[in-house]
């Protein structure tokens, strides 16, 4: 089956367009408390880096543990981002959108009662099983809700979570100076649980699957054939290819774990000094995306745009690592890699809700997380023991070679061959 008939085959039933439509109001109330989840998500990885080195003395683990913890939790959670597109079948998006952050929020919360290490481990993973749903089922939630603004609204999403990773250490700084670590997580937890139960507000009407008759057999088989379809759609195959061999730019791995110790080395800053440079990066990382879907909602080749902000990331990345010392020319530097190597992300999830129509888009979205997220934890490892071994120079180069790799793969992606918007 090629791609065009890929995007135009139905699973199991038609529904008219008019089924796909929601009001103004229902609109605005999805991206609100949607992307609001989102921050709150990003928000409960990125206090772990102020409360974590505070409780590995109490709790007894170091380094490893740290890594342990993340390596594990990560896996966990962005490898169950698969499975979503089978279990929208049955259930509301919104509704497991809701159960996975009410969890988040009340896991956070019982960390008050963590005394060891193997707790601290538990609930971590707890933590990114709840969270898991966030990517996918959000995204295809919004993409079916803004077809026209399609770019526009899953870039708002995905910077709604990068504004978590962006507030949250300020945020458990702050709380630090007037509690402890346990008061802390009790009190970050409780906004996800009440977050996450004014997800049921939202009355969806989104999905085909939502309207399948003939039992749990017939749901199963539509939602396995929209694995399928997907799986042999070239165009959600390699979209999905570009975010995973990127370094950076799914989120915020390799750049919250090597950028201040590069700063520290290369600059002779401090560790607050290199702070503020990670967070004028973070910042810049909040507004280009948005930018650059706006401009992208407008005049189409999102293939085209997508390809021209790899070259620019691998350009900025290549530079950064040429730097002998702060100036001008480095803050600007500093401010297009931000910029740039953030709206990969963004950018093609909006191809995957421009390839995949609606009947697909939930299964579209659970291959394409699993496939750009499960390889993060790998990138972080790769380029860490580059840095180690080689300099940071030479680790530098490898990041940069991976959005170059990227390019190429967009090559291979026909954007006229498949459904651009409803």
């Amino acid at each position: 089956m090629n791609d065009s008939q890929v995007s135009t085959a139905s699973t199991t039933t038609s529904v008219s367009p008019a089924a796909y439509e929601a009001t103004e109001q229902e609109k605005r109330l999805a991206i609100g408390l949607i992307s609001g989840c989102h921050t709150l998500n990003h928000l409960q990885y990125s206090i772990t880096s102020v409360l974590f080195p505070v409780m590995m003395t109490e709790l007894g683990f170091g380094l490893l543990g740290l890594g342990v913890i993340s390596a594990v939790s990560s896996f966990v959670g962005q490898g169950l981002q698969v499975v979503y597109g089978f279990f929208s079948g049955f259930f509301k998006r919104t509704t497991i959108l809701g159960f996975g952050n009410v969890m988040v929020g009340l896991v956070a919360m019982l960390q008050f009662f963590v005394r060891s290490f193997p707790q601290l481990l538990t609930a971590r993973v707890a933590i990114d099983i709840g969270s898991s749903p966030q990517h996918p089922l959000g995204s295809s939630v919004l993409s079916r809700y803004y077809p026209k603004a399609r770019g526009w609204a899953l870039t708002f999403h995905h910077t709604a979570g990068n504004l978590g990773s962006f507030i949250g250490p300020a945020l458990a700084s702050l709380a630090l100076l007037y509690m402890g670590w346990q008061t802390a997580f009790v009190v970050f937890g409780l906004p996800s649980v009440l977050m996450g139960l004014t997800l049921f507000l939202i009355g969806e009407r989104t999905g085909v699957s939502d309207e399948l008759e003939g039992g749990k057999k017939k749901r199963m088989k539509a939602n396995l054939n929209a694995y399928l379809q997907c799986l042999k759609n070239r165009n959600i195959i390699f979209t999905s290819l570009v975010l995973m061999v990127g370094a950076a730019g799914r989120g915020t791995g390799v750049n919250n774990t090597y950028l201040v110790p590069f700063f520290m080395e290369r600059f002779g800053v401090s560790a607050s000094a290199g702070g503020f440079l990670l967070t004028l990066m973070l910042g810049a990382g909040l507004i280009g995306p948005l930018t650059i879907a706006w401009f992208s909602d407008r005049i189409g080749k999102r293939t085209l745009i997508t390809q021209g902000t790899l070259l620019v990331s691998a350009i900025m990345t290549f530079w950064l690592a040429q730097h002998a010392a702060l100036g001008l020319l480095f803050y600007l530097n500093l401010i297009l890699y931000g910029a740039f190597v953030q709206a990969r992300g963004s950018l093609t999830q909006t191809m995957i809700g421009d390839f995949a129509i609606p009947e697909l888009t939930d299964a579209a979205f659970s291959i394409y997380y699993f496939v750009g997220f499960i390889s993060g934890p790998i990138w972080t490892l790769i380029i860490g023991y580059v840095m180690e071994s080689y300099g940071f120079t030479p680790a530098f180069y490898v990041a940069g070679g991976t959005y170059l790799a990227g390019m190429l793969l967009l090559l291979l992606v026909k954007e006229g061959t498949a459904k651009s918007g409803t």
